[in-house]
């Protein structure tokens, strides 16, 4: 049976708390930190995108994200982050003792071992053939939600672990960081014949049938990161 809205509701606002409780305790101990999570799976849009959208066909001015000032004041040069530093998922792996989420569009080998981000800059939570069929594909990004667990499928595959049914043992150390996304599908349809009424309810069921899915997969620890609204340094 698949999990409901206000169980994925409950383990989000649990795991959450948990996160950041765990973390705090493992900052605290300076003799021997503990690392609670071994690895970490991002999905979002822009908020959560550390380089998916790099070459990546969308928005033609979405090209500027490589230039500077874009990423000038941590990298000091440009890391396809729609930030001049870090993202709330580069915090979220530094208090955890991580390294950087590699984008799976540029993952190998040997720097795969910490996590995947999954996250492109544009992404929709609505299925990108509703905006086909009505007429608003024009220079946006195809790239939805259910891309990115498209993705995140084939990449589990890779990982030897296929099927619904197959739970990778991992997930007992992994965290799943299911960033801001939804704010696009308002963008997009702007000024459009396409009620906002209409846009939050495919964009909520999309969402749900998301967080489902990772939790049907055996996903454990999942946070929904909301809308920031200050500046990260």
């Amino acid at each position: 049976m698949a999990p409901s809205m206000s169980t994925i509701t409950l383990i989000t606002i649990y795991t959450f708390s948990l996160l950041f409780s765990i973390t705090s305790s493992a900052t605290s101990t300076a003799e021997q930190p503990s690392r609670p999570f071994k690895k970490i799976y991002a999905f979002g849009d822009s908020f959560t995108d550390t380089g998916n959208t790099h070459n990546a066909e969308g928005p033609s001015g979405f090209g500027h994200v490589s230039n500077s000032p874009y990423g000038t004041t941590f990298f000091n040069h440009s890391t396809n982050r729609y930030s001049d530093g870090r993202l709330v998922i580069d915090f979220v792996t530094e208090s955890l003792s991580l390294p950087y989420l590699p984008p799976y569009r540029h993952i190998k080998r040997s720097n795969d071992t910490f996590g995947v981000n999954f996250a492109v800059a544009g992404s929709t939570a609505i299925n990108h053939e509703f905006f086909v069929r009505n007429n608003l594909s024009l220079d946006i990004t195809p790239q939805s939600i259910q891309t990115q667990i498209l993705w995140f499928n084939k990449y589990l595959e890779s990982q030897g672990c296929q099927g619904v049914d197959s739970k990778c043992k991992d997930f007992d150390e992994t965290l799943f960081w299911f960033g801001e996304i939804g704010v696009n599908d308002y963008a997009y349809t702007l000024g459009s014949t396409v009620s906002e009424d209409t846009i939050r309810k495919l964009a909520m069921s999309s969402v749900s049938g998301a967080l489902q899915s990772l939790l049907e997969k055996g996903a454990k620890y999942l946070v929904v990161q909301v809308i920031t609204n200050r500046c990260l340094h």
